[in-house]
């Protein structure tokens, strides 16, 4: 499809909704509404897809704090801190950088509508910090934080920033026109940038997004995306953000190393890209130097011997592709095999690239750790700088993926995604035309075959019905809350964690000292068994996460089974109630798809909370598999006693690891048992909600359906001609996505 062809598309598509406008029927408005916003949406991402059909759109992805703004730096400037490092979500703004003739960077605020939002969420924050403060007089400052954390969301927690941080100065620019600016070089781009986004920046908090234009040859057919944190808590910038991957070619997604491909990377990895149609990945485990200080500090700690930093890189990225693997199941079929790893660290090429006396106070600590534990590699500034340079790992990501995957297929990639793009969204607008369709369908069969009379008879078995069901209701939903809590105790007795009972072991060898044959001391290289630390790594990661997935099965499981089961037992009750009355008029169907839709609530507890447990007990299982015992106190035996000697060791220590397992399998049972129970509170206390208004909510809602098909009753003829019309303009409107 090319741009005209899109814009004819759109243009019947707005045709057949003024047609739509044209028909006075309540309930239509709303669809129109939903129409709108899909053609928009659809409209605006194909628009930015087709017009610029010579530039490559990419996306740098990933979680707040992942690095995004560090490794752009490093891969556009220098190594220079030119974009702001995002302290918070509320600060991770949306830049987009492209080539212009002319350096200039282009300002959009939020409007009024998204302002009024803030606000509205900001006085609900101060609502919640006012009861936390009552509730728990004279408590300290961290308490009442942690408490507001727990009582509010990201959303009201994000306003409530961007509204206390807002000065007068910067709500004048709320609703403004775009401002645009001139810059002269880096260090004036930094400059302006620090003022309109950084943490600190004067109009931070009202800037949507920043365009940023510049005269630089590597930028020619290339537009990069910055985004926002995965789950950008402000709605009308992540719709922005929606809008900017929609028509994305390919992504950098940046995972945190201490945190690689948490299940926020993975939802969105499956959700926004693989759901954008977008099949070129770049996964990039970020901030890579975090994860090699963390091994460091962990083996000083337990008094090990330092390790050698290119073996920790080569058994950390070892891990990170291992992680890949285990979860190819769980990602979006068409990424599956597609996606290119790599590592970097973009504090590194800052450190690489800067004299000693330029490094900021972080790059400084940095560098001290890795000096600290890698000692060998960090000796002088030139092997720092040639540490870091290695560790950023930009020069080869800019050779392999921006220069070579991405703009060497350039024209395969545009024309792939261009592909992709529209057959998605074809399908979506249509599924979406085919259910209001339905809908409307639906009500046509319902007025040709009911009268005013069966109506009235209807609304007065409703009443009966529902008010002879209260009891019922609420009986079953005490029955549900009660198996639900037993049968949360039977899995968690059947439910066992994977023990370690045997240590895999491999011959290595090294130097041992003996008595000689005659006098003195000998040393040999002696053959010997080891733990085999990469199969027991493996062993116990595998068991870990089969843990956690098992544990998180059970639970859907039972609420799928609940969930069936309760749908059942209402069922029967609606089938009972219908036995008894004998009438025509009782339209079955309709009560038992309100039943449906109503206990879609318990579909929201599909996945338990534990991932990050997961993760830490992994981490904890590689630090044991990982120790290795010292073959020493050999110097008074003879030749022939050391074979048996260190058999004898090595059996002690792996007995000490298996009791160590032992006792991360007792730790990592406890503490999913935990947040299981925290689960569990929170199912029932939505139960106990469905349990007092479910009676209620189903009466109240099937009241306005029959009002509703009443009043449409009272004008059969001319609604179903209405309804005729409307049909025929869904028939034409989904013809065009065919």
């Amino acid at each position: 499809m090319n741009i005209e062809q899109l814009k004819t598309l759109i243009q019947s598509s707005e045709n057949q909704l003024e047609r739509l406008k044209s028909i006075d029927y309540d309930g239509l408005k709303e669809k129109i509404t939903e129409l709108e916003s899909i053609f928009s949406e659809f409209k605006e991402s194909g628009n930015e897809l087709l017009s610029d059909s010579d530039v490559l759109q990419i996306g740098i992805v990933g979680q707040v704090k992942a690095g995004k703004s560090s490794f752009l730096n490093s891969l556009f400037f220098n190594g220079e801190n030119v974009l702001p490092r995002a302290s918070t979500p509320m600060t991770a703004g949306l830049t987009v950088i492209e080539f212009a003739e002319k350096n200039t960077f282009e300002v959009e605020y939020f409007n009024e509508k998204d302002w009024d939002i803030f606000v509205k969420q900001n006085d609900e924050y101060l609502k919640r910090e006012q009861e936390v403060k009552e509730q728990n007089p004279g408590a300290p400052e961290s308490i009442i934080k942690k408490e507001l954390e727990r009582r509010t969301s990201d959303k009201i927690r994000s306003a409530h920033e961007m509204v206390a941080m807002c000065s007068s100065k910067a709500k004048q620019k709320i609703g403004q026109q775009n401002d645009s600016k001139d810059f002269y070089d880096i260090t004036d781009l930094q400059n302006v940038l620090e003022q309109y986004v950084g943490a600190n920046g004067e109009y931070t908090s009202v800037v949507k997004s920043l365009y940023v234009k510049m005269n630089d040859e590597r930028l020619k057919g290339l537009r990069i995306v910055d985004t926002p944190g995965v789950n950008d808590p402000v709605v009308s910038r992540e719709n922005r953000t929606r809008t900017f991957l929609q028509s994305c070619h390919g992504v950098f997604l940046l995972s945190a190393s201490t945190d690689f491909l948490g299940s926020g990377d993975v939802s969105f990895l499956n959700s926004r890209i693989g759901g954008s149609g977008i099949g070129t990945v770049v996964l990039l485990a970020s901030k890579f130097d975090s994860v090699l200080q963390d091994l460091g500090a962990e083996r000083e700690m337990k008094q090990e011997e330092r390790g050698d930093l290119v073996d920790t890189i080569d058994m950390q990225k070892k891990k990170f592709k291992k992680r890949l693997r285990e979860l190819s199941d769980t990602i979006d079929e068409k990424l599956r095999g597609k996606i290119k790893f790599d590592t970097t660290a973009g504090i590194g090429y800052s450190i690489a690239h800067k004299p000693s006396n330029k490094w900021d106070n972080i790059e400084q600590q940095v560098v001290q750790q890795m000096k600290r534990y890698y000692p060998e590699y960090f000796a002088t500034e030139a092997d720092i700088k040639e540490s870091f340079e290695g560790l950023a790992n930009i020069e080869d990501i800019k050779k392999s993926y921006l220069d070579g995957l991405f703009m060497e297929n350039k024209s395969s990639i545009i024309a792939e995604k261009v592909n992709e793009f529209f057959i998605k969204n074809k399908e979506e607008i249509s599924a979406t035309i085919a259910q209001i369709t339905t809908g409307f369908k639906n009500r046509q069969e319902q007025l040709n075959e009911t009268t005013i009379a069966e109506i009235q008879r209807q609304k007065d078995i409703q009443g009966k019905l529902f008010d002879s069901l209260k009891s019922k209701f609420s009986e079953i939903f005490n029955s549900f809350a009660r198996s639900l809590q037993t049968e949360v105790k039977t899995i968690s007795n059947n439910l066992r964690f994977n023990e370690v009972r045997s240590i895999p072991v491999e011959t290595t060898s090294g130097p041992i000292t003996c008595k000689g044959m005659l006098w003195g001391h000998n040393t040999n290289t002696w053959n010997y068994d080891q733990v085999n630390s990469f199969a027991l790594q493996t062993e116990i990661e595998t068991s870990v996460e089969t843990y956690g997935k098992e544990w998180n099965e059970a639970w859907k499981k039972l609420f799928n089974n609940a969930r069936t089961e309760m749908s059942e037992k209402l069922n029967k009750e609606i089938s009972d109630f219908e036995e008894q009355i004998m009438s025509t008029s009782f339209n079955d169907k309709y009560y038992r798809d309100l039943i449906d839709r109503a206990l879609d609530e318990l579909r929201d507890n599909k996945e338990l909370s534990i991932r990050g447990i997961i993760t830490e007990y992994q981490r904890q299982g590689d630090d044991i598999a990982n120790r290795q015992f010292d073959p020493h106190g050999t110097n008074e035996l003879e030749e022939s006693q050391v074979s048996p000697y260190l058999a004898r060791c090595l059996r002690e220590h792996n007995a000490m690891l298996i009791s160590n397992f032992r006792i991360l399998a007792d730790g990592i049972a406890q503490d999913v048992k935990n947040e299981v129970s925290k689960n569990l509170s929170s199912a029932i206390a939505v139960i106990d909600g469905m349990k007092v208004n479910f009676a209620d909510n189903l009466k109240k809602e099937g009241e306005e359906y029959l009002a509703a098909l009443e009043k449409d009753m009272a004008e059969k003829s001319a609604v179903l001609k209405k309804i005729e019309t409307i049909l025929a303009v869904l028939n034409d409107l989904s013809s065009l996505y065919k």
